[in-house]
C-alpha cells in the first residue's frame, strides 16, 4: 500500500514540475512581449539559443571546470576549518569565549567587503576559494559545536566499558552528530557556489563563471548573461540534488 502511495506521489511530481516549468516560461514570455526589448528582457527562446552557445564553446567548459575547482578548494578548506575550531570551542570555555566573537564578526559582514579587503593582498584566482571558506567555516563550526554538546553523555560512558576511543567515537558519537553535519553542510555548500560567482563577479579571474557573467553585462549581451545564470542555477540544483541522494543513500544503508 505504502509503495502504491509513493509511486503515484512521485508520478504527481514528475507532473506537477513540467506544469510549473511551463507556467514560469509562459509568464517570462508575456513579460518579455510586453517589454519589447531584448536587451532589457530577452525572451526565453532567445535565452535558450545562448544557453546552447554557450555549452557549445569549450572556452566556457574551462570556465565552469575552473569555477568548480574553486568551489571544491574553498568548501573543503572551510569545512575543515569549522569542524576543527568547533571541537575546540566545544572542550575549552575559554576559547569559546575568545573565538566565538570572531564567528559572529564572519556571519555579519557581507561577502563584497570579504572580496574587496583580499583583493589587496590576493591573487584574483584566489579569491573565491578563500571567500567560499569563510562562508562555509562559521556555518560547519557552529552546528558541529552544537552537535558534539548535544552528545548523550550516558552513551559515552557507556561506550567507554565496551569500546576503545576511536570505536566510540565511530559507534556512539558520530551516528549522532551526523544528521546535523550533514544538513548544514549541503546549506553550507549552496552559500559556497553562491559566494564563488560573486566573487568572482569582482575579481574577475581569468577563467570564471562570474568573469564571462561580467562580460555579458558590460557588452550588454543581455541574453547571455541570462543564460548564465540559468546555468548556474541548474549547476546548483543538480550539486543540491547529488548531495541529498548521496545523502539519503548513506542513511538508508545505515538503516
Amino acid at each position: 500500500m505504502n509503495s502504491t502511495m509513493s509511486r503515484k506521489e512521485s508520478f504527481k511530481s514528475y507532473i506537477r514540475i513540467p506544469i510549473l516549468v511551463l507556467i514560469y516560461l509562459g509568464i517570462w514570455q508575456l513579460l518579455s512581449m510586453l517589454i519589447g526589448s531584448s536587451l532589457l528582457l530577452p525572451s526565453p527562446a532567445e535565452t535558450g539559443r545562448s544557453l546552447l552557445q554557450i555549452l557549445s564553446d569549450t572556452r566556457s567548459w574551462a570556465d565552469i571546470g575552473h569555477t568548480f575547482l574553486r568551489l571544491l578548494i574553498g568548501y573543503f578548506v572551510g569545512a575543515i576549518v569549522g569542524i576543527l575550531l568547533a571541537v575546540l570551542t566545544a572542550k575549552s570555555n575559554f576559547l569559546y569565549f575568545l573565538l566565538s566573537p570572531f564567528r559572529l564578526l564572519i556571519k555579519s559582514t557581507p561577502i563584497l567587503s570579504f572580496v574587496l579587503i583580499l583583493l589587496v593582498s590576493v591573487l584574483s584566482n584566489l579569491v573565491p576559494v578563500v571567500v567560499s571558506a569563510i562562508m562555509v567555516a562559521p556555518m560547519l563550526w557552529a552546528t558541529t559545536e552544537q552537535a558534539i554538546l548535544s552528545l548523550d553523555p550516558k552513551l559515552a560512558e557507556m561506550g567507554k566499558v565496551y569500546y576503545s576511543p576511536y570505536r566510540r567515537f565511530i559507534l556512539i558519537s558520530l551516528p549522532q552528530m551526523l544528521p546535523q553535519i550533514t544538513a548544514s553542510a549541503v546549506t553550507a555548500l549552496g552559500f559556497a557556489w553562491k559566494s564563488v560567482i560573486t566573487a568572482e563577479v569582482i575579481s574577475l579571474p581569468k577563467f570564471a563563471i562570474g568573469n564571462r557573467m561580467y562580460l555579458s553585462k558590460l557588452y550588454l549581451e543581455t541574453s547571455e548573461m541570462f543564460a548564465w545564470t540559468m546555468l548556474v542555477v541548474l549547476l546548483s540544483l543538480c550539486m543540491e540534488a547529488g548531495v541529498r541522494a548521496l545523502t539519503q543513500r548513506k542513511e538508508a544503508v545505515h538503516d
